[in-house]
């Protein structure tokens, strides 16, 4: 029977924080323009992308790293937009 390893753990932790996002979008407990969705996007997505490293896979991490820049411009805007709006006109 075959170990599991350290990258192999990474990347479960990775799946499930992914399935737990979209879960939690899905039942209506996280929505899909928050903060929130984008940052568990961001750590998910890091997280398999962590685990590639053991069995690399250029299409997966293509995936991750689009992931992470997708939801990381997300978090910008949405700051961004939230900052505008504070500002006194």
């Amino acid at each position: 029977m075959e170990t599991i390893s350290i990258p192999q753990i990474i990347g479960l932790l990775g799946f499930l924080t992914y399935m737990g996002g979209f879960a939690g979008q899905q039942f209506g407990v996280i929505h899909g323009d928050s903060r929130a969705f984008s940052i568990i996007n961001i750590v998910a997505a890091s997280l398999v992308l962590v685990s590639l490293t053991e069995a690399f896979n250029l299409a997966s991490a293509l995936i991750q790293v689009g992931w992470i820049t997708i939801a990381a411009i997300g978090l910008t805007l949405r700051s961004l937009r939230r900052d505008a709006e504070q500002t006194p006109r």
